[in-house]
Formats: structure tokens, sequence, C-alpha cells
């Protein structure tokens, strides 16, 4: 019988840039370490959620993209050129983003595959079967999570898409472990968005409903959470509601309060935090991390534009009105210099000996999932037991507003679904993509005239070397 192997220590020590890979499709990988046992299982695990603790995995510009191409943001440094490709629309076939976060995720991929066809061989699995299958869901929830960002980044989001059945207009399906000399062909929209589908469901059969506080991994809530946004973004907003709603009622999650809320980005496994990207002083994206690119003392490539700033500042009783804040350099020969206002968010975790390396980027929060629930119920989603739309618009804000007794509402609008998202997630990854699936233009300090929905620009290329690698992978159209 074939053995299966993978490579443990490669996945602990990142990706190499040797000729080698160079001359081999991202989704392949080699192996060299055998999983044996549970720990080592453990091991390989942990190596997958590594991946995502890099500049171009969601620990850096990848985590910051649908900010940058929302139209909410601002350079305040041109002169740094480290994120600003991503903020001037500059994800063309040989830029960074695209040959990087290519590579990271689909690397990423490679290793779950990699690590699934191997847990058979796992000795002591019938020692701890509830242990062995949350170990299965969390490789199945990160590679459903992996084509996710992979789909949001080079593909089109599947409900302002003319035509999901379209040859070529999704990912390529990354489900098993390819040979070196694998060539590659995107999917359709519908059958990548099928697949991701199918593997938060998989996760969910198997993963522990358990809370463990700071262990950044993912349990069933965040999978089932991640799974309504993945049908908010198909347009099924029963499934999308249906979902949601069970994560709000059930879960052991419990949305940030007034108070807590200018002080909860410091601090790890939060109240509301379904699943976040664990940085330590030892992990880190560094000078390309989050906190670098929102920060006056770093690469500050990604402030508050001067329209959203006024906008959110100007509504006073708002917590998050206080969740920017203006900033400059506060010491050295550069004092004052970069001045400009920044969210607080990427300030720090406690105890960092480097605080602007080390931030968590929450992937999915239940204040998301509350949103979820009311634009699904709002598009004509049905679920058993779920509230109206309202309930869950007023569920978030009475957490937020101090005159919420003075503003609470019997109705809500989508525009008013919009604005509220605007207000909660900036600098966390959803500003663009909201409107894209709004289908909405998006005013930037970039271009003269307001970019279109499906504008070519706010999507990324393929990078130029997988297509060379793989002459079936279209590129995406006018790049």
């Amino acid at each position: 019988m074939k053995k299966y192997i993978v490579y443990i220590a490669f996945i602990l020590v990142g990706i190499s840039c040797s000729d080698e890979f160079d001359q081999k499709p991202s989704f392949s990988l080699p192996g060299n370490e055998s999983i044996k046992d549970l720990t080592t299982l453990n091991t390989a695990i942990n190596g997958v959620y590594s991946a995502l603790v890099s500049r171009w995995g969601l620990a850096g510009d990848v985590a910051l993209y649908a900010d940058a191409k929302g139209g909410d943001v601002q350079m305040i440094d041109k002169s740094a050129n480290h994120f600003q490709p991503v903020v001037i629309y500059q994800t063309d076939r040989n830029s960074g983003l695209s040959i990087d976060a290519y590579k990271q995720f689909s690397r990423m991929l490679a290793r779950v595959n990699s690590i699934l066809e191997n847990v058979n061989n796992v000795s002591d699995k019938d020692s701890n079967m509830d242990l062995y299958n949350d170990y299965l869901g969390q490789l199945y929830a990160l590679r459903a999570l992996g084509h996710f960002e992979m789909a949001r980044l080079f593909a089109q989001i599947p409900s302002a898409a003319a035509d999901v059945n379209a040859e070529n207009s999704g990912i390529v399906i990354n489900d098993k472990v390819y040979p070196f000399d694998a060539k590659f062909k995107r999917s359709t929209l519908k059958q990548t968005y099928d697949f991701i589908v199918a593997d938060l469901k998989k996760s969910m059969e198997l993963l522990s409903k358990e809370k463990k506080e700071a262990s950044g991994k993912i349990n069933y809530w965040a999978a089932e959470a991640l799974l309504s946004r993945a049908y908010l973004y198909m347009n099924d907003n029963d499934n999308a509601l249906k979902h949601a709603a069970n994560v709000i009622a059930n879960s052991p999650y419990k949305l940030y309060s007034i108070n807590d809320y200018l002080t909860v980005w410091k601090k790890t496994g939060t109240s509301e935090s379904l699943f976040e990207v664990l940085t330590t002083d030892k992990s880190s994206a560094q000078r390309n991390s989050l906190g670098y690119y929102t920060n006056p003392d770093g690469y500050p490539e990604c402030a508050a534009s001067e329209d959203f700033k006024t906008w959110l500042t100007s509504q006073t009783t708002d917590i998050r009105s206080q969740s920017i804040r203006e900033k400059a350099i506060n010491e050295g020969k550069n004092k004052g210099k970069n001045k400009g206002f920044y969210t607080i968010k990427y300030e720090g975790q406690e105890g960092a000996s480097s605080p602007l390396y080390v931030n968590n980027f929450k992937v999915i929060r239940l204040s998301e999932v509350y949103l979820i629930a009311a634009e699904a119920k709002l598009k004509g989603g049905n679920a058993p037991d779920a509230k109206e739309a309202v309930w869950y618009y007023n569920g978030l804000r009475k957490n937020r507003l101090s005159d919420y007794a003075n503003t609470d509402t019997t109705s809500v609008t989508l525009e008013e679904i919009l604005d509220e998202r605007r207000r909660e997630f900036f600098c966390e990854n959803h500003r663009m993509y909201d409107m894209v699936r709004f289908r909405k233009e998006i005013k930037t300090s970039i271009f003269s005239e307001p970019l279109k929905y499906d504008d070519y620009r706010l999507l990324t290329a393929i990078p130029e070397r997988e297509i060379n690698i793989s002459p079936e992978l279209k590129q995406n159209p006018n790049w």
C-alpha cells in the first residue's frame, strides 16, 4: 500500500523560495515526514493555521484588501509603497499580492490535502475519537476558508456575478494531493461556492462546539458562522438566515458591550470573536502587518479617508465613532508626522513587545452574524425560529449607541444594514465586498469617476507564473 507522507517541518518553518517551487504550480507541495498519531496530527494542523499568520495570509495585505479597495481609506505616507499597490488598485498579474497571496493560500490548501490523505494512519485515534474528529473538522473548515479567501480575491462574488455557471468564472478547486507536473483549470463560480459550502457542512459534522478561550482554532460555531456568510454571498438567504440565527440563539458567544468595545481589540479570545488569527512576538507579519499599515509609526498606508472620518466621527452617541482617532508620530525627529485618523483595532495585543507587529485579525465576529441575519431576512429569507430583521439590527445597535432608548426602531432597510456594516467593520476586510454585493459604485480618491461594482480592478489578476505553468488557467478579464 502506498504510504502518504506530509511535510510537517515545511509547514512549521514556512514556504521556500527555491527554483523548484518557481517551476511548479502553487497547489503542489512536497512531503517528507509522516503523521503517526494525534500529537503529530495536531502539529501538522497548527502548521496550517500558521500559514495564515503572514503578510499574504490573514495577518497583512489580504486582511485589509477590501478596505483598501472599498473607498474608506487613504494613504498618509505615499512613499512607503508596501500596501500602496492594493490601495491604488494595481493588483495585476505580476503584483506581489497576485503572486504571493495566490501562492500562500494554494500551498495552505495543499497542506490540508496532504494531511487529509494521511489521517487514517493515526495510530491512537480510537483512544480519543472526539479529538480526532475535531481535528478533521478543523481541516475541512480551513480548506473551505482557504477557497473562500481565494475566491474573493480572484473571482466575482456570486450574488453580483452575471452568470455563476460561466466557464472559468470560479477558482481552481483544490481537493486532493496533486503531482508536481499537474496542470490546473478554473471551475465555475457555482462549483467553487458549492465546494466551500460542502466542506463547511462536513466540518460541522465533526467539530466541537466548545468555546476555548484564546485558542485561535475553528470550532463548530465559527464554521457555521462562515457558512452563513458563504450563503449570503450566494444570495441563498434562507440558509444564510437559518445558520446565522442558530449561531446567535445557541452559541456561547456574546456581543461586545458599549463599555467593552474600545478595549477588546488588544485582547485575545473575546466574547464575540468566533475565530481569529493568533499572532505573537515570534509569529507575525512584522513590518507588513495590520498594525504597521494602520498606525503612523509604521507604514501608514491605511488610514481613514476624509469622507469616512467625517461621517463616522459625527455620530457622537455611537461608540464606534471613537474607533478611529487622530494620531501622529509622537516622538523623535519625525514627531508630528503622518498625522491622520487611524483605526484603534491594531495598536497591539496586551503584553506584546512589538505592539504594531502583534495584532489578531478577527476572521468573523458575532456582530457580523447579527447583520447577516438581518440582511438575509430583509432579502426574503425564511427559517424556523428566526426573528425579524429589525430584531437583529436593534440587538447590535443597543450595544453600540449610548442613546439607544431614543433611537430604537421598528423597521430597517438594506441601506441601513450597509451603513451599519460600514461602521462596525472598518479595517476588517468587508467594505469593498459589501459594496459589490449591494451592487454599489465605489468612490475613491484614486480615480475621478466612481468604480462600478463589477469593475475588473476590484479583482486581483491570476499570477502570470501560474498561467505559464497551466496554460488552461484563464486570466480575469482586462488583466
